[in-house]
């Protein structure tokens, strides 16, 4: 059987992509003195985006806004991190919902963080890439959970204060 030029790249495209598909990690931790709050986030490239996975302990109950942000530093209370990673210019929205046309690329809406202190939250976010020339990468940034939950609103989301912080770094294998 013969198949189109074309399909036969494709192929070769995306069984590359996946050949090379990088992973990225944060390690998480509370930015108040004595803060309790842990956890981890892994970052995976895969054919449909960047897969987030992200694991948070001893945390307060309730919705938490959650963004990337610009700068990969979680110094003074995690004010270092800069504002959201908003390369494209866009104003605040959900980037699931909105893509990067209506919302920043590190606009990750809402984690629950349950009675006991834990949460966990797995979304793919297409667009964005652990590294490299194409899309959005993400290593070399922050990732930071707020004190209250995002309500979507203009220009950040009002979500407070800065309550957890973690830079994304390449993997090691």
């Amino acid at each position: 059987m013969r198949y189109p030029v074309g399909l036969v790249i494709l192929g070769m495209l995306v069984g590359s992509a996946q050949a090379f598909a990088e992973t990225a990690t944060a390690v998480i931790a509370g930015t108040a003195d004595n803060s309790p709050i842990s956890g981890t986030a892994t970052l995976t490239d895969t054919a449909e985006g960047l897969a987030v996975d992200l694991h948070i302990a001893n945390a307060p109950p309730g919705q938490h806004g959650l963004h990337f942000h610009e700068h990969g530093s979680c110094a003074d209370g995690g004010q270092a991190a800069g504002g959201h990673y908003n390369p494209g210019g866009a104003k605040h929205g959900l980037l699931p919902r909105d893509g990067f046309a209506g919302a920043h690329a590190g606009d990750l809406g809402n984690m629950e963080i349950g009675l006991d202190g834990s949460g966990t939250l797995a979304l793919t976010l297409p667009g964005l890439i652990v590294t490299g020339d194409y899309g959005y990468p993400v290593v070399d940034h922050a990732i930071i959970l707020h004190e209250k939950p995002d309500d979507f609103g203009q220009p950040t989301g009002n979500a407070g204060g800065r309550i957890a912080c973690g830079v994304i770094e390449v993997a090691k294998p």
